[in-house]
C-alpha cells in the first residue's frame, strides 16, 4: 500500500469518528479527543465543502463544544481561524446563523479579530449573513463592532457584491422587526440600490404579500418615518 492510500484511508477514518461522535452519537468528549491528535485540532477540514470541525460543531448548534474546542486551539493555529469553506464562510459566518451561538461570535473575534471583515463568496460579512437569518442579537454583536467607523468603512460589512444591502436581505427575508432596527441605525441605507436599481421600500413594494398583516403594513410606515428623519 503507497504512502498516499495510507493517508487518504487514515483521514478516512478520522473523518468517520469525528462524523460519528458530531452527528450522530453526540459525545462532545470524543470529539475533543480525536481533535487532540490530529495535526488541525478543531480547525481540521471535515467535509468535501471544506467545513472544519469548529464549522460543522457550529451548524449543529454544539455552541458548548464549539466553545471547548476553541479553548484547545494551540496559539500555533490561531492564524488558521480565519479557514473558509468552499463558499468563502468562516466559522463567524457560521455563528450567524443561531442566536445562540453568540459567546461562540465573542470568543472567535477575541481570538481572531480580522474574522469580522471577512467576506464569502457572494461578497456577505457575517454581519450581513446573520440579516440573512434574522438573528438580531448576532447582528447587533457585530454591528457594536464596528460602531466607531465612518460610513464609508462600515459600507463593505452592510452591503454585498451584488449591491444589497443589510436592509434589503432583511426585507427578502421577511425578518420585519430587524429591518425596524437597521433603518432606523442606517438611514441611508433606505435610499441604497441593489444591483437592478431598488431601493429596499420598492422591493417592499414588489411583495405585496407583506401588506396582509397588520405587523407589515405599520412596517411600511414607519420605515417611511425613518426615511424622513434627519
Amino acid at each position: 500500500m503507497s504512502c498516499i492510500t495510507e493517508e487518504v484511508d487514515a483521514r478516512h477514518k478520522i473523518n468517520s469518528e469525528l462524523f460519528d461522535a458530531l452527528m450522530i452519537s453526540e459525545n462532545e468528549k470524543k470529539v475533543i479527543e480525536v481533535c487532540r491528535k490530529i495535526p488541525d485540532h478543531a480547525l481540521h477540514v471535515l467535509t468535501v465543502h471544506d467545513d472544519t470541525v469548529l464549522h460543522m460543531a457550529t451548524y449543529f448548534k454544539r455552541d458548548d463544544l464549539a466553545l471547548k474546542l476553541l479553548d484547545e486551539i494551540p496559539e500555533l493555529y490561531i492564524h488558521k481561524m480565519t479557514r473558509q469553506n468552499k463558499a468563502g464562510n468562516t466559522v463567524l459566518h457560521a455563528t450567524a446563523t443561531s442566536s445562540r451561538a453568540l459567546p461562540v461570535a465573542d470568543k472567535l473575534l477575541r481570538k481572531a479579530p480580522g474574522l469580522l471583515g471577512m467576506r464569502n463568496n457572494n461578497g456577505e460579512t457575517a454581519l450581513f449573513r446573520s440579516a440573512r437569518y434574522g438573528k438580531a442579537d448576532i447582528f447587533n454583536f457585530l454591528a457594536g463592532k464596528i460602531a466607531g467607523y465612518d460610513q464609508p468603512s462600515k459600507q463593505p460589512f452592510l452591503q454585498r457584491n451584488d449591491q444589497s444591502t443589510v436592509l434589503h436581505m432583511a426585507i427578502i427575508s421577511q425578518h420585519f422587526e430587524l429591518a425596524l432596527e437597521i433603518a432606523k441605525e442606517y438611514k441611508y441605507l433606505i435610499g441604497e440600490k441593489d444591483m437592478d436599481g431598488m431601493t429596499a421600500l420598492q422591493l417592499l413594494s414588489c411583495k405585496p404579500e407583506a401588506f396582509k398583516l397588520k405587523q407589515e403594513r405599520g412596517f411600511f410606515k414607519k420605515l417611511l418615518h425613518f426615511r424622513k428623519l434627519p
